[in-house]
């Protein structure tokens, strides 16, 4: 009797806990259907797509183009006196060059002949080029080969084409075979430069080839370096010609250097390119040979600055033999210490010198 009283309330016990945990998952059942919304009547909201702008890799923003920069060109003439003697002022003329290349930022050195007084003394050639060595490393060097260089006219080949210091020489950019006359193309201060060296007698031949290069380059500020061009009389024979089938024919042809006959002389040529009436151009033209002045004016040299900005030309004129700036002369250009000139042409060779306020 115990035991079934037992069985019949295990029985139960079962039972009703059955019923309470179907109760329970029913009611639970009956929720989630009361929160689900019908198919028929609501519309389930969808949460939307994130849009994502897909990352634009910016543009490198461009270098600006350097300001140009001045620069300036080292020049001697007829030193045929010093390195005849045997003496140290050439010497000391290029080592004054290399102790200031960083204050001018000299980037090009320039001989217009005579460079020696007799082609044939080896003693005078070594005395030039151990000159010409003192010359800081990468400094461009052009020589001219004056009358003195190269005598006697029947010898092509004279002892000058063998001692000449010039870097930049390269046989494809000379008129002929000979190299007495070729020209060096670079960039200085931000400025294409264009420089000839038209040796002593050999300069009028060669015109047609200089006008033609002067087209290939006619971006670039070009600069003719001979020996005889200019003298107190005005033109020389070859300069007579040089002037009208040369210069007034190459618009970028801005500086011509040379020496020759004696004195300091300055001659402007202003030019009208296009015959407006009005001049295109002006030609800075200088002549520098002070060989017979032996005593008050030995070891002149010049820095030639060119400043793109403000478009001058400063024509700068020491002795490190006697360190002295300027000389006093009678007659000559007067330049004394420090002379500026205006209107160099240099700016209008500066790539988009449009930009540049005058």
């Amino acid at each position: 009797m115990q035991l079934t009283k037992r069985l019949l309330a295990t029985s139960f016990l079962i039972f009703a806990v059955s019923m309470l945990t179907a109760c329970t998952l029913l009611d639970q059942n009956s929720l989630s259907i009361a929160q689900a919304p019908s198919s028929a009547t609501e519309t389930v909201a969808l949460t939307p797509a994130v849009t994502t702008t897909p990352t634009v890799t910016p543009e490198p923003t461009p270098e600006p183009t350097p300001e140009p920069k001045a620069f300036s060109i080292a020049w001697m003439s007829d030193t045929q006196n010093y390195t005849a003697a045997n003496n140290d002022v050439f010497g000391k003329m290029t080592q004054w060059i290399c102790d200031t290349t960083k204050e001018y930022n000299t980037v090009l050195t320039v001989h217009t002949g005579d460079i020696v007084y007799n082609a044939y003394r080896e003693y005078s050639w070594q005395n030039a080029e151990d000159g010409f060595r003192r010359l800081p490393e990468g400094m461009r060097i052009l020589t001219v080969a004056g009358n003195h260089d190269q005598l006697p006219d029947y010898d092509e080949h004279t002892p000058y084409l063998d001692h000449r210091m010039d870097t930049d020489f390269d046989p494809k950019h000379a008129f002929d075979e000979s190299g007495y006359v070729y020209y060096t193309a670079f960039t200085a201060g931000g400025v294409p430069v264009l420089v000839f060296s038209l040796s002593y007698g050999f300069e009028v031949d060669a015109i047609n080839w200089i006008n033609e290069v002067c087209k290939t380059y006619s971006d670039h500020y070009a600069v003719l370096c001979l020996h005889s061009y200019i003298n107190f009389g005005g033109y020389t024979s070859i300069g007579s010609r040089m002037i009208e089938r040369v210069v007034k024919q190459s618009p970028n042809i801005r500086l011509v250097l040379c020496g020759h006959d004696n004195g300091m002389l300055y001659i402007p040529e202003k030019l009208d390119d296009n015959a407006d009436g009005t001049p295109d151009r002006t030609v800075h033209q200088m002549m520098m040979n002070l060989q017979d002045e032996s005593y008050n004016s030995v070891g002149y040299l010049r820095i030639l600055r060119l400043d793109p900005m403000a478009d001058t030309l400063e024509v700068i004129t020491y002795s490190p033999v006697l360190d002295r700036f300027g000389y006093k002369s009678m007659v000559g250009d007067h330049f004394g210490a420090s002379t500026v000139l205006e209107d160099a042409g240099i700016r209008d060779f500066v790539p988009n010198s449009t930009a540049i306020t005058p």
